[in-house]
């Protein structure tokens, strides 16, 4: 994990979600994993905007928070939002 992108995170989850990021697993969460979808989906389209970014992840729960942060670390995920973004935008304009 690159410093960028721990700092970016940082800045989103906050400091206890992203260290508590750090030590889970995702089995070990009660979390629904369209909801972790869906939210992503969310922060991801709301580049550009953190305070909108911030207020999406303030709105999970603590356990969903956590499981949305782990998500968002794994590079593999982090590139297919990416490329939902960008085919998102494509469609909209």
């Amino acid at each position: 994990m690159g410093a960028s992108v721990d700092a970016e995170l940082l800045a989103l989850f906050g400091r206890w979600t992203l260290a508590t990021a750090q030590v889970k697993r995702l089995e070990e969460l009660n979390v629904d994993l369209e909801v972790i979808q869906s939210a992503a989906r969310e922060v991801v389209m709301q580049r550009g905007h953190p305070e909108a970014q911030r207020a999406i992840v303030d709105a999970l729960s603590e356990d969903t928070a956590v499981a949305l942060c782990i998500w968002m670390r794994d590079s593999n995920n982090a590139a297919s939002l990416v490329t939902y973004a960008k085919a998102a935008a494509k469609k909209r304009k």
